[in-house]
């Protein structure tokens, strides 16, 4: 096991850290065969929002950076909006589905 799993498996929340750190988390998650998804809304936030598997930015108070980096834009920054397009996802992705095997 290499120092980065032993050190992920320990990792709740990482804050106040540099772009690098965060763009080393996301590429080490995903080389862990991870879906990783990101929220931010700082020019710094946007290296790990790119690398994501999924990124999501703030609408109103992001950075320009910030909303072109990632794939989904919150337009009203509630991360309550995040559960919501996972459902929807979700629902989308079960029609299809049953359409395909229908």
């Amino acid at each position: 096991m290499s120092k980065f799993e032993t050190t992920v498996k320990n990792l709740k929340v990482l804050a106040r850290c540099l772009p690098e750190d965060k763009l080393l988390l996301v590429t080490g998650l995903m080389k862990m065969g991870k879906i990783v998804a990101v929220t931010g809304d700082g020019t710094n936030d946007a290296p790990a929002l790119h690398a994501a598997s999924i990124g999501f930015s703030m609408g109103i108070t992001g950075s320009d950076v910030a909303k072109n980096a990632s794939k989904i834009v919150l337009l009203n920054d509630n991360f309550c909006s995040i559960l919501t397009a996972i459902k929807y996802g979700r629902n989308i992705y079960d029609s299809v589905r049953k359409f395909l095997q229908f």
